[in-house]
């Protein structure tokens, strides 16, 4: 199954339903397509993944039909261009505290003229065809995202937002609910106001909006208010309470 590039449906502006990833697992990268999921978010940040185990992942979920989104650890240029080199279809980049560390993660992205991604065309991402025409077409296909979830991020947002080259910005409910001061109540009045300036920035921008939802209710909320990418949950929370309700009804 060929899929259209990542790039391209963020700008369709058709939903997209992904669930982040902690588990360095083929079979459960296959478990979220086969459960019907458009996309899979492979954590980086707070998965176990060694960089051997990444391309594994990518291939099970292009093999399977979904987008392999990663969420790297850090901004760094390095992270980056590894993932993308990989296969990923994005990137989603983590803590972004200001609109100089913004342009530096999109540019890391991109190859030359458009940034400064380090060029190499013998890699996954290639086909390691070492075709030249394959710069400007992961210049057009790849899309990054960048994390707005602490105060720094919040404030420079509608600058972000409207940075060339980015393709949307993923707003991190956890890590904000934290940096606003009433960690874990991502429902937070509050929160649910840094949220909402985040998706007006988006909208101004005419960039996607994402966000971590930790319930299918939270997900079609936002979806409500104009976010087009929801990542709904992750594995590990969601393999715990099937297993628990699974325990409790053979328990009776």
């Amino acid at each position: 199954m060929t899929l259209p590039a990542l790039r391209q449906r963020l700008r369709s502006g058709e939903p997209l339903v992904a669930t982040f990833s902690i588990i360095p697992s083929i079979e459960v990268v296959e478990l979220i397509a086969l459960a019907g999921f458009d996309a899979v978010i492979i954590d980086l940040e707070h998965g176990s993944h060694g960089s051997e185990a990444l391309g594994q992942l990518i291939l099970a979920a292009r093999a399977r039909g979904i987008y392999p989104l990663v969420r790297v650890r850090s901004s760094e240029p390095t992270e980056i261009a590894a993932a993308l080199d990989a296969g990923a279809a994005g990137v989603i980049v983590p803590q972004i505290g200001s609109l100089e560390e913004a342009e530096r993660a999109v540019k890391a992205a991109r190859f030359a003229p458009e940034g400064n991604r380090g060029a190499n065309p013998f890699v996954r991402a290639a086909d390691y065809s070492g075709r030249l025409e394959w710069f400007a077409e992961a210049n057009r296909d790849t899309a990054i995202l960048l994390m707005v979830e602490a105060q720094g991020g919040l404030a420079a947002a509608r600058e972000i937002a409207a940075l060339p080259n980015l393709d949307g910005i993923f707003i991190g409910p956890m890590d904000l609910s934290h940096a606003l001061g009433v960690p874990g109540e991502m429902g937070h009045p509050k929160v649910a106001e840094a949220i909402q300036s985040v998706i007006s920035a988006c909208k101004a921008a005419g960039i996607t909006a994402g966000i971590f939802a930790g319930t299918p209710e939270a997900a079609k909320r936002w979806r409500g208010e104009g976010v087009t990418l929801a990542g709904v949950s992750a594995d590990t929370i969601t393999f715990l309470r099937a297993l628990q309700s699974l325990v409790a009804a053979a328990r009776g």
